[in-house]
């Protein structure tokens, strides 16, 4: 486990944030923890992948070299990776676009680390990206025009930090990963960086959507007391200044003025891409079902006065109250179907800007001062077998809530203020020592809670801004079987399984509210979609042959929401020369079997996909 300073790294039917989680959970299947450039400590082996680049990275230098150049510290290295990803139905994307162009993804991606080791006590690492991909016809015949087919585009340093030890003292200074969580596929203690989505389902993995963060990192060693061993203490303090230069050009001017600042603090890409209506490549399903007080029709509801229902627009709340609670909007559209609220609370709306439906939506990322800081505190220490932590986060939700500022039809995207307290632990499961030659198991579990969570709610009477709060829980158990020893299986490799086991809780849940996925929500997609348990599964086995030359992989993630099953089967295949290289195949498949959408990925239906990645790994100096 221990601690990862990483260098890999519009509402219809519903609110933002729900979507990209989801994203977040079920399609940017994480990589399994490596140790890679930057790592304070070495994480578990054998990462798992959805796809995208294969993390088994070239082995760093250990030291200085018997050269006496100012360069013998220097270590340069990297990899060339080209994915194309192609739809297996395009007919079955009618939903997000027009157009019927079997690619899906042609992503090329450079990276390049340099690792310099000045001394001893001094080392410094920095990361460059340098990514392309082609214009869509996706994008370009949703109307995204430019911010659609230049949006994926990276042209910039990813990670650059300091490192110095001075006695007990470890402290990292710079733009930086830190993996506090033991997931391999959730974010559950997860809860440093932000995610960037775009680089969400066919074509990336959880690492690589982290956003590294400008930050102090101190790490102080302690000494053992008792039974504890292996103490540290360790600090996180990020400021509000984030800049992001890269995935910041939203076709909804979200971020407008904030890009050079403090963007980079907060989630990008939800749900996926570029713009919600129509979405961006990878966006998400919602049902065009009515839920009244939940959504409103735009148009006159009763033919022949008005538009017929397949022509009609749904929107979601908080977008919907202004067509249940204004007059001007009732006397316009007609009285939402369903409607509950008492002609009493009915007020003339107070427009801004021109158009009567040109909502005006702000977004209001907290400024970058000294009392927005986010700070958090772990302790880390051993007990006989088993590997604690335990930390306390205080930090603002990466996901927005949307406020509507009542009889306006203004809507205010607020990032709101929440504290989260943190435990993951992990040891060796009791196997009979028969067995554990053959099934070396080793159990993981973390849980995280947090205070006074926004989300959204349909009770319009009640709440006409359209936000409720709840404390969650979030919690993960697993088992992983690492390199285990199967002769019935492959005698040049060994066997790897991970399964995982993931609820979010809504301690304060009620029926009006919608989708709340944890613990970052502060969005929604449906009232009937209010689960107070959500569970979601990942099951992963992999194997190889040759000496990993063939290695094949399955996994899946299963949530009982929908009978949603994630399909990930791959296999990576070595040339028998050289492990410089390599070719692997992937498909993508989203199944559900919800009319509308299903929790965990199932909103993703119809985009299952055929991956192939090309990747060349170098080694300069």
């Amino acid at each position: 486990m221990g601690t990862s300073v990483s260098g890999t790294g519009a509402f219809r039917g519903g609110g933002r944030a729900g979507t990209a989680l989801v994203l977040a959970l079920g399609l940017v299947l994480a990589v399994g923890a490596h140790a890679s450039a930057g790592d304070v400590s070495a994480q578990p082996s054998g990462g798992l992948s959805v796809t995208g680049s294969s993390l088994n990275a070239l082995p760093q230098t250990s030291g200085a070299t018997a050269e006496n150049s100012w360069l013998s510290g220097l270590h340069v290295s990297g990899y060339l990776s080209q994915t194309f990803g192609m739809w297996q139905n395009p007919s079955a994307l009618r939903d997000f676009t027009t157009s019927r162009n079997n690619l899906a993804t042609s992503r090329t991606l450079l990276q390049v680390d340099e690792n310099y080791r000045l001394n001893d006590n001094n080392t410094f690492f920095m990361r460059e990206w340098f990514v392309y991909e082609p214009p869509y016809a996706f994008n370009s015949a949703n109307g995204l025009g430019k911010y659609g087919n230049e949006f994926y585009n990276q042209y910039n340093v990813r990670d650059a930090w300091w490192e110095n030890k001075t006695g007990p003292l470890t402290t990292y200074i710079g733009n930086q990963i830190v993996v506090w969580g033991q997931s391999l596929a959730f974010r559950v203690g997860d809860v440093i960086n932000p995610q960037d989505t775009t680089w969400a389902f066919g074509f990336a993995n959880l690492e690589q959507s982290r956003i590294p963060q400008w930050m102090i990192h101190p790490i102080l060693n302690l000494p053992e007391f008792g039974p504890f061993t292996s103490n540290f203490l360790e600090g996180i303090l990020i400021p509000r200044w984030q800049p992001m230069w890269n995935s910041c050009d939203y076709a909804d001017h979200r971020y407008d003025g904030e890009c050079n600042v403090n963007a980079g603090s907060v989630n990008n890409g939800f749900p996926a891409g570029v713009g919600f209506d129509p979405t961006g490549r990878f966006g998400a399903h919602f049902s065009q079902r009515l839920f009244p007080m939940n959504q409103a029709v735009i148009g006159r509801p009763y033919p022949p006065f008005g538009q017929p229902l397949q022509n009609r627009r749904l929107v979601g709340t908080p977008l919907a109250n202004p067509f249940y609670l204004c007059s001007n909007f009732i006397a316009m559209f007609g009285r939402q179907p369903g409607s509950t609220v008492p002609h009493s609370m009915e007020r003339p709306c107070k427009m801004v800007g021109s158009g009567l439906l040109n909502t005006s939506i702000h977004w209001m990322i907290p400024a970058s001062n000294l009392s927005n800081m986010d700070e958090g505190l772990r302790f880390h220490t051993l007990v006989g077998p088993a590997e604690l932590t335990a930390f306390y986060y205080n930090d603002w939700n990466l996901y927005p809530n949307a406020f509507w500022q009542e009889n306006t039809n203004v809507f205010m995207n607020k990032f709101m203020p929440i504290q989260q307290v943190g435990f993951t632990g992990d040891m060796p499961l009791p196997v009979p020592a028969a067995l554990a030659e053959y099934l070396p198991l080793v159990g993981r579990a973390e849980a995280v809670y947090t205070n006074h969570e926004g989300v959204t709610t349909w009770d319009i009477v009640g709440n006409p801004q359209g936000t409720r709060f709840t404390d969650m829980l979030n919690w993960m158990v697993a088992a992983d079987v690492d390199q285990a020893y199967a002769p019935w299986l492959t005698a040049t490799g060994n066997l790897s399984a991970n399964i995982e086991v993931v609820d979010n809780i809504t301690l304060d849940g009620a029926n009006s509210m919608m989708e709340a996925f944890g613990p970052w929500t502060g969005g929604a997609l449906e009232p009937e979609s209010n689960i107070k348990n959500n569970v979601s599964t990942l099951f992963n086995i992999g194997t190889s042959w040759l000496w990993e030359d063939v290695a094949p992989a399955w996994t899946m993630v299963f949530s009982p929401k929908g009978r949603t099953f994630l399909l990930f089967p791959s296999v990576v295949l070595n040339p028998p020369w050289t492990k410089k290289y390599f070719l692997k195949l992937q498909a993508i498949e989203v199944l559900g079997g919800d009319s509308a959408y299903s929790q965990g990925g199932g909103i993703l239906k119809g985009q299952s996909l055929l991956t192939a990645q090309l990747q060349y790994n170098f080694n300069l100096m």
